[in-house]
């Protein structure tokens, strides 16, 4: 995870390109909101929807299909499951926390979830819109005044989940998982015992450090871990 604090605002790099992004805007005070959405409209972006609670988000968001997905992170109780939906709704949009300059685990976890960004209210106008530049072009932005912070509860919770730690027989049973196979049939499509399948799934959430095969299949769809599963199967248990 690269973490990258948000920088001034300097016009010139910003490329006409990033004009007329999509947002979706959710922020439970009616007068915070249309201020937000007011200036995002000013600055280029198109805010098509605006949504107050949770539930109008997740509904939004399957409606509009937004560049940009924009969430109140502490007021409107945003909590990382509904990131995760979010980012399963809509796998290309970008998911942006707008917060108070207080870091937490419960953050950190919504990052490896697929938010991109973690905006302070105390940006300047400038730096939020070049924020949002910087989060279009792909890359992970911290303002500058929590930065800091967010690196060490990232160093006190333990390295990014990632996929390089497994096997090819465990790639192919998390390729099987993201396309709904029960054990069952993944044991039938492998010829393996439904007991060997649920020992690699077991290993598999345990490597990339999450609780159940959603989760796993979810992850794996967004990190580019499933691979078509054609191949001839190995021998019972093979890793």
């Amino acid at each position: 995870m690269r973490i990258l604090p948000a920088l001034c605002y300097n016009a010139s790099v910003v490329n006409k390109d990033d004009i007329g992004q999509s947002v979706l805007l959710a922020h439970p005070n009616r007068l915070i909101r249309e201020s937000i959405a007011s200036f995002l409209d000013g600055a280029g972006f198109r805010v098509i929807a605006q949504v107050e609670d949770e539930p109008s988000l997740r509904r939004a968001t399957v409606e509009h299909r937004p560049d940009i997905i924009l969430l109140d992170w502490e007021i409107s109780e945003i909590h990382v499951d509904a990131v995760r939906g979010l980012a399963a709704d809509v796998p290309g949009a970008t998911v942006v926390l707008l917060t108070r300059p207080q870091p937490s685990e419960t953050f950190v976890e919504a990052m490896r979830e697929g938010v991109k960004g973690y905006l302070s209210v105390n940006l300047s106008p400038e730096e939020f819109v070049q924020s949002l530049h910087m989060l279009i072009k792909g890359d992970i932005v911290v303002s500058r005044d929590m930065a800091g912070e967010v690196q060490k509860v990232i160093k006190s919770t333990g390295p990014e989940k990632t996929g390089e730690g497994l096997s090819e027989r465990e790639r192919e049973v998390l390729s099987l998982v993201v396309n709904g196979a029960t054990n069952r049939e993944i044991a039938q499509r492998l010829i393996i015992s439904e007991h060997t399948v649920k020992v690699h799934l077991r290993n598999i959430l345990n490597k990339l450090n999450l609780r159940n095969r959603q989760q796993a299949a979810a992850y794996a769809a967004r990190k580019g871990l499933v691979k078509n599963v054609e191949a001839e199967p190995g021998p019972e248990g093979t890793l």
